[in-house]
């Protein structure tokens, strides 16, 4: 199961955001006077109005990335609580593989996989009762840094 959920992330890594380019098929979108032709009931967004990326305090075994943003949330509770965690940040995967696997080991959890190619990585430890993982791929100009936890 693991070497598909790899196969998977390798695959992500392997498609840039910027790679999608997008052409209007309705035609131009301003006059040839330079106005604009969109419906005025249509306002632009507010910042208010933007989604906001929930919170979580992440342990010490698994903590939020140094200087990282967080992008995402997800928890799930299928007997176990589990969090997946999305992080960017400009830092190069080696930095990012070795502040984990520093506190992966500083925290008791040995490690069951540690693979890293180019810009690419995924590192996963365990102990008894708690595990995380990492998954590092590209999104443009930053990293993608996927951190999946449980305790307990």
């Amino acid at each position: 199961m693991r070497f598909f959920i790899l196969l998977g992330l390798l695959a992500l890594a392997a498609c840039e955001a910027g790679d999608n380019d997008v052409t209007p098929v309705d035609g131009p979108t301003t006059s040839k006077e330079g106005g604009n032709l969109l419906p005025p009931e249509q306002p632009a967004l507010q910042p208010s109005d933007a989604a906001t990326v929930p919170t979580i305090v992440m342990p010490e075994f698994a903590p939020q990335y140094p200087g990282s943003t967080m992008k995402a949330v997800n928890s799930s509770n299928g007997g176990r609580q589990v969090h997946e965690v999305t992080l960017t940040t400009h830092d190069d995967a080696g930095k990012i593989m070795k502040f984990y696997r520093d506190k992966f080991l500083a925290a008791g959890l040995k490690k069951t996989s540690d693979f890293q190619s180019g810009g690419t990585g995924v590192l996963s430890a365990a102990a008894r009762d708690r595990r995380a993982s990492i998954a590092i791929s590209k999104e443009g100009s930053q990293n993608l840094v996927i951190v999946t936890f449980s305790d307990g």
